[in-house]
């Protein structure tokens, strides 16, 4: 089993309708055990082997990722080679994990504005002097360390750096927790709750722009072919989280 560490207190599961200092607001929920689903050896989730959406008419699988400081890093790149077609060993998603810390860190040094939802945007100078200072951090420190994997720079990504990813990546980054509200009596399914879209209403997929596309109409397409990004956060101990990639399956 990965080690987990400690959570930074920056949020990255948002609401419709949030404004900047949302990106940074604590996190309070229950707890399920992360130890007590079962994966096989490719990292998939077989116990429970389906996450269901409580609001949408949405079902996805859900692969692992190492927990060592970049699980976010990591979950978003194998989301995104995933989304492709395409998969990829841990060293692979390593070195994407390592540049896309790079990508973020340069993208927050330049001037310029970043989508967070639909019309709202934000300054990358008031993102990264928010991201640090919830940091305790100069921007020049902040800067560093996120350049820096894992637990030896101790910035593990959040809602700032999502921020930039969905933007960098032009894709929409929804975030997901378990959704303890829901009690059912099949062990095989899990209801999990959307509880934020970066990049909502604006990085849609263009091939929803072409009549008839070929490729949405495929049946013979894995629904993991998907322009949009799906991530789940778990809770695995009162102080510490883990990011996981949730991979469409179709509708439930």
């Amino acid at each position: 089993m990965a080690k987990y560490y400690k959570r930074s207190r920056r949020l990255f599961a948002i609401r419709s309708g949030f404004n900047v200092s949302l990106l940074f607001a604590p996190l309070v929920h229950s707890l399920v055990s992360f130890t007590s689903f079962r994966f096989a050896a490719n990292g998939v989730c077989i116990s429970p082997a389906r996450f269901v959406d409580v609001d949408r008419p949405q079902t996805f699988t859900m692969k692992n990722v190492p927990g060592e400081g970049d699980c976010m890093f990591l979950a978003v790149a194998l989301a995104t080679l995933a989304s492709m077609g395409l998969g990829g060993n841990d060293a692979l998603l390593r070195a994407i994990s390592h540049e896309t810390r790079e990508a973020v860190a340069s993208t927050l040094e330049q001037p310029g504005i970043l989508i967070i939802e639909g019309t709202r945007t934000v300054s990358t100078e008031s993102l990264l002097k928010s991201a640090a200072r919830q940091e305790n951090l100069s921007t020049e420190e902040y800067l560093r360390l996120l350049r820096v994997e894992g637990v030896d720079g101790g910035l593990y990504g959040g809602g700032p750096e999502l921020t930039v990813l969905c933007n960098i990546l032009r894709r929409p980054i929804s975030i997901y927790e378990l959704d303890e509200q829901q009690v059912g009596t099949n062990i095989d399914i899990q209801p999990i709750k959307c509880k934020g879209v970066f990049g909502l209403e604006t990085f849609q997929d263009p091939l929803f722009d072409i009549p008839n596309s070929a490729i949405l109409l495929s049946k013979s397409l894995p629904g993991a072919y998907s322009w949009h990004l799906h991530i789940l956060v778990l809770d695995v101990s009162p102080t510490e989280k883990h990011a996981c990639v949730l991979l469409p399956l179709g509708e439930k």
